[in-house]
């Protein structure tokens, strides 16, 4: 207890001395305009304008500006969303446009406003959906997506199907999205503070996707303020309370007893603040906003089986967030998040696959190994004839408390705390083993009681400052880490004990007593970060800087056998970043970025099997070429090459097993290169068509040595998919009907192998299908959903060492009803 204290004395202290100099690992969500009006006629600089922002989310007062001497206007920290911007002035028409402001950049706007003395024929440009200022590599997804296209369809909460629309992401199952060829290594900044381990192996959500505004997602082009994980980057805005009080509901049900219920509400009370809207609105000092969700279903998770797929395959989850926001003064806005998403999942049992899979295992013995007739001679059965019940409990949970303070006209600042832990839980009821007298092999593996949980404490703060084309930015992140995990597999056969003796004679039982393994972990991870955007022509924006990560981390392992042993790893690095984004054309922008990087292992993810997990190291290198076609349409065409050293992969605890205890393992070093295209046709007036279109290439393969001391001798990684396509389809009609179709398809990870000697992969195709109406009787709206409309179930991982035998879900019919009162 006395070493924890002075840790967090000492880092305490480091990070209340960087604050006053400094900020770090926080990844904002607001970004700055520069307005510079001008006489169209002559284009001098016009004094005296009105500026009036009025923010499209109705969250903030309308901000009404005067622009200078030099017809500038610099406005103070604006959230990372769609504003309105109106100029006028006396002797000149009034100018309206469209404007999406770049988190953590400063935003050029031109205005030319038209003199009202003259006859002029006016030919408005086409809006720019491109941030030609904006060097990251990634794409925005906000409700209005969420609303056009079903990605989400047949299950609203998971975040993994929202994301698969995304180029570079791949999705596989329990949940995983794997990008950029990493296995997760995905971090999320929620309102600018850092959660860790988005994605390692949760049947639950960590972020439902009803609580985000917008996301931006992240896989290249990083500045130094993204860290922790950074095969992705999510950086979301959450939904904030608006100006007009409401309250939102959801209803579902359909196939495979899967009902669902949601229901959100927000608004504004408290001292008025700024002049009324056009409406007559005023924003408050005090927003809110609740979001609640429930889920259940008979078919969770991707079954071992095409056919029976309700086979002890029952979910149930929750999520539960807030998000509270108090402007206690113009200078000074202070937040709270709390966020709650607990799930129970029921382990899905085999209970034997078709004829056809005869000569690879039919699903019976232990891993699936056994045909149906080698089981048969042997007298054994499948795991849901034998009783098998296993099921995984996850509990995700977070409290965040922030301060945002506004400096001066061009310096903001921002610190936050906050607490998050993951527990995960696997239980069983499955029949009693005698110890003393195993079975040669049984389709059940064993009897599982394992206890996972990690618990982060983290302060992160910010400051941010603009001068002279330049967005200066600098800060700290640390984050007090603990882990505590207990793990007993009773073997259910003697197949079962050999491989506890060669996975880790520690877990082997002693007699008739089994055996339990105790692991514990105290850490931390440190990182600062000096940064600078800048404006260096007209055409050119320029980010860079420095970051350094510290990650350490103490292990402690004892066994019931009496074993005590100790193991530590402290790993730092100084990383330099360098991202372009140079503008040919106001439609056309070329970007290119050097990342050194740096990735902690995953906390919530256990690792005991050989030496401890080293951070991932590697050289990311992205190219970058988008192009906005008229008013509506953007192409962009993206390359990047990974060079990695010790590569963190997960994969399950005991290979071939279907139970979900994932472990971390080093890949020793890795490659990682691939093409990305990008296709969006956006809605005219919101109506008419939109659609999406991502296609990505990429190889990803490893090689070295394990952590575990083995050779690396499998040619791709298992989660590598060389060929990743998704897309969606919208029309809205003018009475506000919409239909629309997603599409995802994957040419099949390694992990789909049957045939080793052929290496052939199992492709899938997935299109999910949505008709809509809002408010059809009154306040209340339909929505018909198909997920999976062809009812495909190709075969996704088979005896894999990531998640076992996995098959695509069958074919899932919704009607769900949707409100405001």
């Amino acid at each position: 207890m006395n070493g924890l204290f002075n840790r967090w004395s000492r880092h305490a202290a480091l990070a209340v001395g960087l604050f006053a100099i400094a900020s770090v690992a926080h990844a904002d969500v607001f970004g700055r305009l520069k307005i510079v009006v001008k006489n169209a006629d002559d284009e001098k600089p016009v004094a005296g304008a009105k500026v009036v922002l009025h923010d499209s989310a109705s969250v903030k007062a309308d901000i009404t500006l005067t622009s200078d001497a030099n017809g500038i206007v610099n406005t103070g920290p604006l959230e990372a969303r769609a504003w309105k911007v109106t100029v006028t002035m006396d002797a000149f028409d009034k100018d309206e446009r469209d404007f999406t402001v770049v988190a953590d950049t400063t935003s050029d706007i031109e205005v030319l406003l038209e003199p009202q003395n003259e006859k002029v024929i006016k030919i408005k440009g086409d809006k720019i959906l491109i941030k030609v200022t904006d060097p990251s590599t990634g794409v925005r997804r906000d409700q209005d997506f969420v609303k056009r296209f079903p990605a989400t369809a047949g299950n609203p909460q998971s975040l993994s199907k929202f994301l698969r629309s995304n180029p570079g992401l791949a999705e596989d199952s329990n949940g995983q999205v794997h990008p950029r060829g990493e296995h997760s290594s995905t971090t999320i900044y929620i309102n600018g503070f850092q959660l860790p381990g988005a994605f390692q192996g949760r049947a639950g959500q960590v972020l439902a996707p009803g609580a985000i505004e917008s996301l931006d997602l992240l896989t290249g082009g990083y500045a130094p303020e993204y860290g922790s994980e950074t095969a992705a980057i999510l950086n979301v805005k959450l939904k904030s309370g608006p100006m007009a009080p409401f309250a939102s509901y959801d209803v579902q049900g359909g196939g495979y007893g899967t009902f669902y219920g949601g229901l959100t509400f927000g608004g504004q009370t408290g001292e008025a603040l700024g002049a009324p809207d056009a409406n007559g609105r005023s924003a408050r000092r005090l927003r809110y906003l609740f979001d609640f969700s429930a889920r259940r279903t008979d078919n969770q998770l991707e079954p071992p089986q095409p056919d029976d797929q309700m086979a002890h395959n029952q979910g149930r989850s929750f999520t539960g967030f807030s998000n509270l926001e108090y402007e206690a003064t113009s200078q000074d806005t202070f937040g709270l998040m709390l966020s709650t998403n607990p799930a129970k999942t029921q382990v899905a049992n085999r209970t034997g696959l078709p004829s056809r899979y005869a000569a690879y295992g039919q699903g019976y013995g232990y891993g699936g190994t056994l045909s149906k007739e080698e089981a048969d001679l042997l007298g054994i059965v499948s795991q849901q004839d034998a009783g098998q019940d296993i099921e995984q409990e996850d509990r995700n949970s977070m409290g965040v408390l922030s301060w945002r303070r506004n400096l001066g006209p061009n310096t903001s600042s921002f610190l936050s705390f906050g607490v998050v832990h993951s527990g995960l839980d696997i239980t069983n009821n499955n029949p009693d083993v005698d110890l003393n007298d195993l079975p040669e092999n049984s389709s059940i593996e064993f009897n599982p009681t394992i206890i996972r949980n990690a618990h982060n404490s983290e302060i992160q703060g910010s400051v941010s400052h603009s001068i002279n084309g330049h967005n200066l930015k600098f800060g700290f992140v640390y984050d007090n880490q603990t882990g505590n995990e207990s793990y007993q597999l009773i073997p259910a056969s003697q197949a079962a004990l050999d491989a506890l003796m060669e996975l880790d004679p520690r877990l082997v039982p002693d007699g008739d007593t089994p055996a339990t393994l105790k692991m514990k972990r105290e850490g931390y991870y440190f990182a600062s970060y000096i940064q600078d955007t800048w404006k260096a022509t007209p055409k050119l924006t320029v980010n860079y800087g420095l970051r350094f990560d510290t990650f350490k981390q103490d292990q402690n392992a004892k066994a019931t056998d009496g074993s005590n042993e100790d193991s530590s790893v402290n790993e730092s690095q100084l990383s330099p970043r360098l991202n372009m984004a140079y503008a040919l054309t106001p439609k056309t922008v070329v970007r290119a970025s050097y990342n050194r990087l740096f990735i902690q292992p995953p906390l919530a993810q256990g690792s005991f099997l050989g030496s401890q997990i080293k951070p991932e190291r590697l050289h990311q290198f992205d190219f970058s070429v988008e192009h906005q076609i008229g008013s509506r349409q953007t192409l962009k065409a993206a390359a990047y090459y990974k060079d990695i050293e010790d590569q963190i992969d997960t994969g399950l605890l005991v290979e071939g097993t279907q139970i979900g205890a994932y472990t971390s393992v080093s890949l020793g070093k890795g490659q990682v290169r691939g093409l990305e295209f990008t296709y969006e046709l956006a809605p005219k007036n919101n109506r008419g068509f939109s659609a999406y279109a991502t296609w990505a290439n990429a190889l990803a393969k490893p090689s070295g040595t394990t952590n575990t001391g083995e050779e690396v001798d499998d040619a791709y990684n298992d989660h590598d998919q060389l060929n990743t396509i998704s897309g969606g389809l919208n029309y809205t009609f003018d009475n506000d009907w919409t239909t629309g179709l997603s599409v995802y398809y994957g040419s099949g990870f390694a992990s789909s192998v049957l045939d080793e000697d052929s290496g052939k992969r199992s492709s899938r195709t997935q299109v999910n299908f949505r008709v809509a109406k809002a408010n059809l009787f009154g306040n209340v709206g339909l929505s018909l959903e198909v997920e999976n409309l062809f009812d495909q179930r190709a075969l996704m991982n088979f005896q894999s060492a990531f998640s076992g035998t996995r098959f695509q879900q069958g074919r899932r019919i919704l009607l769900s009803l949707n409100g405001k009162f």
